[in-house]
């Protein structure tokens, strides 16, 4: 027997989330376009880094004014979407070059990133990272 699912007009597609991440949001951090972002995050946006730190949407907003802050390179490998219904999960491994305050760095972390479609437009919601394991053990 086979069954048929309904896809739903509001239903997220893997699609829709890697232009959402790739695109949109990759792409407004590298231009350090903060209405842009401004747009994306949702209202109740919630960023968790590595250290266990959290900042809201305003907090975020806030400290990419204050500190002057270019992404080099951002990259994205072992790249896994799951959907569910209008909620897109995002799930990978990740590498930036930055210069923060005339300040070079970088960094590698895991991350998983949520984002959310009503309508026409995709907000993210939620975005965490981790450290990334230890590839000697």
């Amino acid at each position: 027997m086979i069954r048929s699912v309904r896809i739903d007009e509001f239903d997220m597609t893997t699609e829709d989330v890697s232009h959402a991440h790739r695109e949109d949001f990759y792409g407004a951090l590298r231009l350090n376009d903060l209405e842009k972002l401004a747009q994306i995050y949702s209202e109740d946006y919630m960023l968790v880094r590595s250290d266990g730190s959290t900042f809201s949407k305003t907090q975020l907003l806030d400290d990419l004014k204050t500190h002057s802050m270019t992404f080099k390179s951002i990259g994205l490998t072992n790249e896994k979407i799951r959907i569910y219904g209008p909620v897109g999960i995002l799930t990978g491994d990740s590498t930036i070059t930055t210069v923060r305050d005339g300040r070079d760095g970088e960094a590698s972390f895991r991350l998983v990133a949520v984002y959310y479609k009503h309508g026409d437009h995709i907000e993210l919601v939620h975005f965490q990272s981790g450290p990334l394991p230890d590839r000697h053990h």
